[in-house]
């Protein structure tokens, strides 16, 4: 399923996306009385969106099935949901005497990019594995499907070092690694380094024949975070101003 998603990766993504917007914002504007605006706009499309995003997020949260995000299924329960949103912020941005209603607008510009970010951003993000002994490099990693994938640098483990508890288990490792033969650095425990912009290595186990390692690629996980912040923003100001001023 990922090969499938990574299909629809940059920069066809960004078309589709701006097909979608382009799209929906010609059928509010010039068709704004036709059945499927009026049912996107309607308080049904709105609680089907609400309940589908709510039980979407019980069945991973309970079931921590993390294949599921990656399911046609919540795919389109994304997309549903975005286009409620969508047309709901275009009909509601601005009053009618033309004043800005910033606070509906963060939040609901906020939700759609956080949200974008995770659908449109997807096929764009990755997580794969690969484990390495001292001295040895790599320049492909294991995705969760089971297929590999290609870094765009080569990983080389210098060496690393673990402590273990009365236990036996280990309780602090932590690995020296160099990129495409750069200077080496240090990977910790939930310390990752930062190889590019959106991309991180983790170190994730060790073993005594060597490290296990997680290559992890979110480019558009800043855009995630900035719809997050005006989330946060806009529902403060609806907190301290109320709804109505």
């Amino acid at each position: 399923m990922e090969q499938f998603w990574s299909f629809f990766s940059f920069p066809l993504n960004m078309l589709l996306a701006a097909i979608w917007a382009g799209g929906w914002w010609m059928m509010w504007r010039n068709h704004r009385d036709s059945a499927a605006v009026r049912f996107m706009l309607s308080p049904s499309a709105t609680v089907s969106a609400i309940c589908m995003l709510a039980g979407a997020g019980l069945w991973i949260g309970f079931t921590g099935d993390r294949l599921f995000v990656q399911s046609v299924f919540f795919a389109v329960v994304l997309l549903y949901s975005q286009t409620v949103v969508f047309l709901v912020t275009l009909r509601g941005w601005r009053r009618p005497d033309g004043v800005i209603r910033w606070r509906f607008l963060l939040i609901h510009a906020g939700f759609l990019l956080a949200s974008g970010a995770g659908f449109w951003g997807s096929p764009d993000s990755s997580e794969m594995r690969v484990k390495l002994g001292p001295g040895e490099t790599a320049h492909e990693a294991y995705r969760l499907d089971g297929g590999t994938g290609i870094l765009s640098y080569e990983l080389e483990l210098k060496d690393f070092s673990m402590k273990s508890g009365t236990d036996g288990k280990p309780v602090h490792y932590e690995a020296s690694v160099s990129v495409d033969g750069g200077a080496p650095v240090q990977i910790l425990v939930n310390h990752p380094y930062n190889v590019k912009f959106g991309e991180d290595v983790y170190l994730t186990g060790v073993s005594e024949s060597g490290c296990v390692f997680q290559i992890v690629r979110e480019p558009w996980r800043y855009f995630a975070l900035a719809g997050i912040l005006m989330l946060i923003a806009g529902a403060f100001m609806l907190f301290i101003k109320g709804p109505r001023k």
